[in-house]
C-alpha cells in the first residue's frame, strides 16, 4: 500500500480518536437542527487555503464553495453544470441575510 493511502488512513484514524469526539456534541446540534451558516465563502480549490482554518471557524459556520481560482461564471438561465450558481442560489436562498465573501 502506498504510502500516500497509509498516511490518510491515519490521519483519518487520528481524526476519529482525538478530534471527532471533542466535536460530537458540535456535529449532532447541527444534525438535529440543520445547518445554518453565518456566511456563504467562495474560494479557490487551491489545497494550501483553508477558509475555516483561516476565518478560525467551526464545522456549520460556513457555508463554502471551493472552485478553480474562485470563479463565480455568469449566471446562464439555460440547462447545464452549474455547481457555483446553485451554492450561491442556495446560500442566499436560505441564508440572504447572510454575507458573501471571497478569498483570493
Amino acid at each position: 500500500m502506498s504510502s500516500l493511502v497509509e498516511n490518510l488512513r491515519s490521519g483519518h484514524k487520528r481524526y476519529r480518536d482525538t478530534r471527532l469526539p471533542e466535536y460530537q456534541p458540535l456535529f449532532k446540534k447541527l444534525a438535529d437542527r440543520g445547518q445554518d451558516p453565518k456566511a456563504l465563502v467562495i474560494a479557490c480549490s487551491d489545497s494550501r487555503v483553508d477558509p475555516t482554518l483561516m476565518f478560525d471557524q467551526d464545522p456549520g459556520d460556513l457555508f463554502i464553495v471551493r472552485n478553480v481560482a474562485n470563479v463565480v461564471p455568469p449566471y446562464e438561465p439555460k440547462p447545464g453544470y452549474h455547481g457555483t450558481s446553485a451554492a450561491l442560489a442556495i446560500a442566499c436562498g436560505r441564508h440572504a441575510e447572510k454575507r458573501i465573501g471571497f478569498l483570493v
